[in-house]
């Protein structure tokens, strides 16, 4: 059997921990192992765990490691910690539905070459009440926006939902020396973009995941109606800031792109497409526009206003 780990990475998560564990020992596919690193709770956190692992030893692994600072540079630098044949992310608030790693690993078939597999959410509040049957689209994303150039501006996968392959994960070890990960939006992003790049992206449109709303979550679900919209745009062409924040969101996915070009493994093709985004300020608002469309940079929605002001 293939060698298959559940990355989980924790901070003061004992509310909600054990109901994310009991959904790991309930799946319809056992045989995979969890490895855990927890940032540096205060909490019970750690507590819980033990008690996993002493219930389940063959089964839980801690590692021990320094503090990160945060959800996104503990699951890269687990990556660079833990070998296997296959990876997922598992994020503490949230509950596996019981056949998610099945299905998982059902769509990651064999494939050899670098690829990803993401499915869909259930948001929910904090007693799993479920608010929307798509996390998705209830954050204005599509499944099928899964090209590198639609993911640098409009990633539509979670961290939590993704299972990628050993060749995949050697590529994002092999990139982090390089880069800068303070420019990466998450670590769910960078390993979504390289596997496009270099291999697949397959989405299994179907919630398996219950996203838990917390008001914690590092990326909260959020959505608006259009009425909230044109009254959001109108109050922030009023005070001034609706540029700015247009600004902000675009040059994160420049530098993101910087990142990413830095890769020597990158076809020189797709890194040229990369170097040229991160520089497009430079260029004239036609030839801008004339990149966007040319390479595929869309977003699911908001088409307008993204080619008219970046």
């Amino acid at each position: 059997m293939k060698d298959i780990v559940v990355l989980l990475a924790t901070y003061n998560g004992s509310e909600y921990l054990k109901q994310q564990l009991d959904s790991l020992f309930k799946q319809t596919f056992s045989d995979f192992r969890i490895v855990v690193h927890d940032d540096g709770s205060s909490d019970a956190t750690l507590d819980i765990i033990n008690t996993y692992r002493n219930n389940y030893p063959e089964k839980i692994e801690l590692l021990y490691g320094d503090s990160l600072g945060s959800p996104k540079a503990n699951f890269l630098w687990m990556l660079t910690q833990v070998e296997a044949e296959i990876y997922f992310f598992c994020d503490q608030d949230d509950v596996w539905h019981e056949t998610k790693i099945e299905k998982s690993l059902h769509a990651l078939g064999k494939i050899n070459t670098p690829a990803c597999v993401f499915t869909d959410m259930w948001v929910t509040d904090e007693s799993l009440n479920v608010l929307s049957d798509s996390f998705i689209r209830y954050i204005g994303r599509t499944p099928d926006n899964t090209a590198y150039s639609q993911i640098l501006i409009d990633n539509p996968a979670a961290g939590t939902t993704m299972c990628f392959n050993r060749a995949l994960r050697d590529l994002v070890v092999e990139l982090l020396p390089e880069i800068d990960i303070n420019n990466i939006p998450m670590h769910d992003a960078l390993v979504l973009a390289l596997a496009d790049i270099m291999g697949q992206v397959i989405a299994i449109d179907e919630p398996l995941v219950y996203y838990r709303q917390t008001g914690h979550n590092t990326m909260g679900a959020t959505t608006e109606t259009d009425s909230d919209k044109r009254n959001r745009n109108v109050a922030d062409l009023k005070d001034g800031s609706i540029f700015a924040k247009k600004k902000a969101f675009v040059m994160e996915a420049r530098l993101f792109a910087a990142e990413l070009s830095k890769a020597d493994f990158i076809p020189v093709d797709k890194k040229n497409i990369l170097i040229r985004f991160a520089e497009i300020g430079r260029k004239s608002k036609i030839k801008r526009m004339s990149f966007y469309k040319k390479n595929n940079f869309t977003r699911a929605h908001h088409n307008v206003w993204f080619r008219l002001w970046v």
